[in-house]
């Protein structure tokens, strides 16, 4: 069989492609890509990087995610040593006798997995899709970025009007009824809306995570608008946020949205609030290892012009509003500024489950803070520091 590397390679290369350009088009960095085509999997933090980024890649290029991962699974299944117990002989039945017995129980199995299965597949998805109600969510000047499902509708506020936006269908793209006709998008591809029929598109929309062969597990959707005048336009017209918003797991019932409510800060939230000496709090450490990708929350308690750039490159500015969040995903650095600081709160979360809780400042108080991987001794750790 041909390594899942070469054929990695080959593929981008049919089309023409150069890693530097599938970085930026699939937001894997390219050291991860260099990493998956030449099978060096060392350079990733765990087996579940190599797995999400392994299935995302091969989806961009056009291949089964499902052949590849589950080659790659084969490939850590043979890399474990074999215990010294079975290379020990032991005495019991006949080769012949084994072989009669495995060919009868694997004959069952076959029947009762085919007879079995279609009827447990069809009952699943329907008990998923029956338990999971629909949801409806408002776009009033923020960035909208969430996973949704069929069924889901966005609400959008522009120009003193609401227009309704639809997800009708979820296979091998995305499918968005809109007020101007249906806008389909691919895995990675970003559109654009224009609610009033001006030729000025308003709303950007980019489909950054999909299933093709599963739409139960719904599509992570992000929605922004053109220019930041329609943004604050939109939050200016918009009613204060009663955090009615929900969030839907996939297969389950809607979960009610953060609380906006300040929660007592944590050890690390104490100390960043402080500090004012420019020196980062460490908030996670991964010793020697290479440094992996985190996620910063961020929510709401007040109104704020909040702004962040990402590993230096990409930039974001907005108008926030009591109970909305933005989500940010890093993979060295996230620079952020506050014009409202004690309005702010932010989690930092990494592999393992672990999180950290971090507050911007205090009230009415401009705020510049860096979180951001450096090295200390030798050992990486992920930090936050004030910035003048």
């Amino acid at each position: 069989m041909i390594p899942i590397g070469e054929q990695l390679r080959a593929a981008r290369e049919r089309k023409g492609l150069s890693l530097d350009r599938v970085a930026d088009e699939t937001n894997i960095a390219k050291r991860y890509l260099t990493g998956l085509e030449t099978e060096d999997f060392s350079v990733f933090p765990g087996d579940p990087y190599v797995i999400g980024f392994l299935r995302n890649y091969a989806e961009y290029l056009g291949l089964s995610s499902d052949e590849f991962v589950n080659a790659y699974k084969n490939i850590r299944i043979q890399e474990q040593p074999v215990p010294i117990q079975e290379l020990i002989p032991k005495r019991g039945p006949s080769k012949l006798a084994i072989g009669a017995i495995v060919v009868g129980a694997v004959a069952v199995i076959a029947l009762v997995v085919a007879i079995a299965l279609p009827r447990h597949g069809r009952a699943s998805e329907e008990l998923a899709t029956s338990h999971r109600q629909a949801v409806e969510y408002r776009v009033e000047g923020a960035t909208f970025e969430k996973r949704v499902f069929v069924g889901d509708s966005l609400l959008v506020t522009y120009g003193g009007e609401k227009y309704k936006l639809l997800v009708s269908r979820i296979d091998d793209a995305l499918t968005l009824e809109t007020p101007v006709g249906a806008s389909r998008l691919m895995l990675g591809e970003e559109g654009t809306i224009d609610l009033d029929k001006n030729n000025q598109p308003e709303l950007k929309v980019l489909v950054s995570d999909l299933s093709k062969k599963d739409a139960s597990k719904g599509a992570v959707l992000r929605l922004e608008y053109s220019s930041p005048d329609a943004a604050l336009a939109a939050a200016s017209q918009a009613p204060a946020s009663d955090n009615s918003d929900q969030t839907a797991a996939p297969g389950g019932t809607a979960a009610a949205a953060p609380s906006s409510e300040a929660a007592a800060p944590t050890p690390a939230a104490a100390t960043l609030s402080a500090a004012s000496s420019g020196k980062p709090v460490v908030l996670f450490e991964a010793g020697k290892k290479t440094p992996y990708p985190f996620v910063l929350s961020v929510t709401f308690r007040g109104p704020c012009m909040f702004r962040y750039e990402v590993d230096k490159r990409d930039r974001d500015e907005r108008y926030y509003r009591k109970g909305d969040t933005v989500t940010v995903n890093a993979q060295n650095s996230v620079k952020l500024w506050a014009s409202n600081a004690q309005a702010v709160k932010l989690t930092v979360q990494a592999s393992g489950g672990k999180s950290a809780d971090l507050d911007m400042g205090g009230a009415g108080e401009v705020a510049v803070k860096r979180i951001a991987w450096s090295q200390d001794g030798g050992a990486w750790v992920l930090g936050a520091a004030e910035v003048d």
